[in-house]
């Protein structure tokens, strides 16, 4: 074997100036700039790992080399240089498209460890020859809109196989059983792709190896053999065709931390172990199935303190629990806790106020009556990175790189409604996201002002439900609120004028309630459409000179040419107003009494002022008294041609300009 002076190898040099060579004949735009430069000794180059010992190439990176702006190029690597890598353990040749791989080469490599091509788009079947990489312990094949199915004959000799990856593609057929008898396999993830039938393990099976298995949104149906799970950590089964009743021994898997069952065909009651048994689930997602029944009892979730002390994050949203909510507060560590769409009843227990690690709660469309305890402000909502929910399920080490599957991982499939949609999240949701819906339930009473001290919360939806009474005006002080909706309600009285100071707010409805006074123009509340306010018949429009304008029907056309078209009854109507102003001028004035009754105005420890405004609307003249209180607001008496109204500002900022006379 040749080496330069400097320890490299001689072919493995020349194999790396050929990848190099085959990049740039693609053009591609990644640049691998210490390639090929005076340095010689290629272990000290970009992306290339060697032994310590021997100076051979044991690791080579070469995901995401490739990159191009022209749809007609395309990445040609033939696999046969590769094949001098005799002591290559890691292979990384992921996110590489459009690219074509020839991989036939990498057979020989017998200490080859881990090998990842996702990422590339390879549109062909599952490559049989990885079958004879027998010492491969992971294998990356994802995104890659593989098709076909996935041969027994390909995988049976991968007996030192721990983690393999095909999810995002689009292979089809049952799984074989030689699959899960592999007897290393910790982690094995196939969603997202177009498998069907049963588990393909047999209910007499001892326990696999299995620790995490993700089978999502495919099309497996049958039971579950949970018999064979006793190592599962990590089980995510959802959005398929699963169905039959859930075993009680299926929640006393001694090591099952996150368990997704969601948007199958599951029915019959929540299943609980009620032993003494260890039970450290911390997230369960049944969302979307048929299961039905009361949840057990207070009483019984009392005596369940392992899931009491683990539990971080419960979907059971879309079925058809019932009962009511009082066993709630003994889930002392809840993260997330996501009812919606169930038949429970009754009140809202002031118990659920003991729950202070809660970021998101979900109890809309259910049949929840009674008032809201004011307590819920007592929820801070704040999250933090560092929360347990983000904290890792499994973790496990291979030399120089790892391995691992998160909580965070196992997340992605929960869903909140928010901002008039409903989404599905990842780690960015969950770290800045909190949020409280109780919509579409039977709630009445006033909303409790304690909740504008939810300063921290970012959606509030207490839409379809029987509230009464104003909307609190310490809702302002909800400083992080990104989306408000109190519509189908029976609110009244105005729109708090503190909303205005919301600019965190990028969806707010009161519609359909009976709201009165003006829409606030200001602030976020001024970028709102009309859809935010409709069917609030008192509700009123601020015109351009600050005024709150009723929308009046339109004056019939002929009516119209009579009141305005007459220059006669113009000029009497105008001089009827002026002389009446001087004639109240004079007398306030130049009679002794008159002046008495203005001192007496004026010497009320200035608490009131006089405030006269001439205005021409409509080539009317109008005539405002303004009489201003400085310790409560500030009162109009309006009096113009058509009516005489009273108005109310609690603040000077929303007065229009005025001529003042003291």
């Amino acid at each position: 074997m040749l080496h330069l002076s400097s320890g490299c190898s001689v072919e493995e040099r020349a194999a790396l100036l050929e990848i190099w060579s085959s990049l740039m004949r693609a053009r591609s735009l990644v640049a691998l700039d210490s390639w090929g430069k005076d340095d010689h000794d290629c272990c000290s180059w970009e992306r290339v790992k060697c032994n310590n010992r021997t100076q051979r190439v044991s690791h080579l990176d070469l995901s995401s080399v490739y990159a191009t702006l022209d749809g007609d190029d395309r990445w040609y690597l033939n696999s046969t240089v590769l094949s001098v890598f005799h002591e290559l353990q890691y292979l990384d040749l992921s996110n590489n498209a459009p690219c074509s791989l020839s991989l036939e080469g990498l057979v020989g490599l017998a200490k080859l460890r881990y090998l990842d091509i996702s990422g590339n788009m390879w549109g062909v079947g599952f490559p049989e020859f990885i079958g004879e990489i027998v010492s491969l312990e992971v294998l990356a094949l994802n995104y890659n809109n593989m098709t076909g199915d996935l041969p027994g004959s390909a995988v049976k000799n991968l007996r030192n196989l721990r983690q393999l990856n095909m999810s995002w593609n689009r292979f089809d057929g049952n799984l074989p059983e030689s699959l899960f008898s592999l007897p290393h396999l910790k982690i094995l993830d196939l969603a997202r792709n177009n498998f069907g039938g049963h588990i393909p393990i047999s209910s007499s099976s001892g326990p696999i190896s299995l620790e995490v298995l993700d089978l999502s949104i495919n099309f497996f149906n049958g039971t579950l053999p949970v018999r064979a799970f006793k190592n599962i950590r990590s089980l995510n089964l959802a959005i398929n065709q699963f169905s039959g009743s859930l075993s009680v021994s299926l929640f006393a898997l001694p090591h099952l931390k996150f368990l997704d069952l969601s948007h199958n065909n599951f029915e019959g009651r929540f299943p609980i172990n009620m032993s003494s048994k260890q039970m450290p689930l911390e997230v369960l997602n049944l969302m979307g199935n048929n299961m039905s029944g009361a949840l057990p009892t207070e009483r019984a979730f009392g005596n369940l303190l392992n899931l009491r002390e683990f539990l971080i994050a419960l979907d059971i949203t879309q079925n058809q629990f019932t009962g009511n909510l009082h066993w709630v507060h003994y889930l002392d560590n809840i993260r997330l806790l996501l009812l919606g769409g169930n038949k429970f009843e009754g009140q809202i227990t002031p118990k659920l106020c003991k729950l202070l690690y809660l970021r998101i709660i979900d109890l809309s469309h259910n049949r929840l009556s009674g008032s809201l305890p004011e307590c819920i402000a007592n929820i801070s909502f704040i999250g933090a990175t560092d929360d347990q929910i983000f904290q890792l399920v499994h973790e496990a080490s291979l030399e120089s790189y790892s391995y691992s599957y998160s909580t965070l991982y196992a997340l992605r499939s929960f869903s909140f409604a928010t901002k008039g949609n409903i989404y599905t999240y990842g780690r960015s949701f969950f770290v800045s996201m909190s949020g409280i819906d109780l919509s579409a339930n039977m709630l009445n009473g006033e909303i409790p002002w304690e909740l504008g001290n939810l300063s921290h919360i970012k959606s509030l939806n207490l839409s379809y439900n029987f509230f009464v009474g104003p909307i609190p005006t310490t809702f302002g002080g909800m400083e992080e609120i990104e989306s408000l909706d109190l519509s189908h309600n029976e609110l009244s009285g105005p729109i708090p004028w503190q909303l205005t100071q919301l600019s965190s707010l990028g969806v707010f409805s009161v519609a359909y309630n009976n709201l009165s006074g003006c829409i606030p123009n200001s602030g976020q509340l001024g970028s709102f459409g009309m859809d935010s306010y409709q069917d609030n018949i008192n509700l009123q429009n601020i015109t351009q000179g600050k005024m709150c304008a009723l929308d009046r029907d339109p004056v019939p056309q002929e009516d119209a040419a009579e009141t305005y078209g007459d220059p006669v009854l113009y000029a009497i109507t105008a001089a009827a107003f002026v002389l009446a102003f001087w004639a109240t001028v004079g007398f306030s004035f130049c009679h002794p009494y008159g002046r008495s009754v203005v001192l007496k105005l004026y010497s009320v420890e200035r608490e009131k002022k006089i405030f006269v405004c001439i205005h021409k609307i409509l080539g009317l003249i109008e005539i405002s008294f303004w009489m201003c209180n400085v310790n409560y607001g500030y009162f109009l008496v309006y009096i113009s041609t058509h009516n005489v109204q009273v108005l109310y500002f609690k603040s000077i900022s929303v007065v229009p300009d005025c001529i003042i006379f003291l």
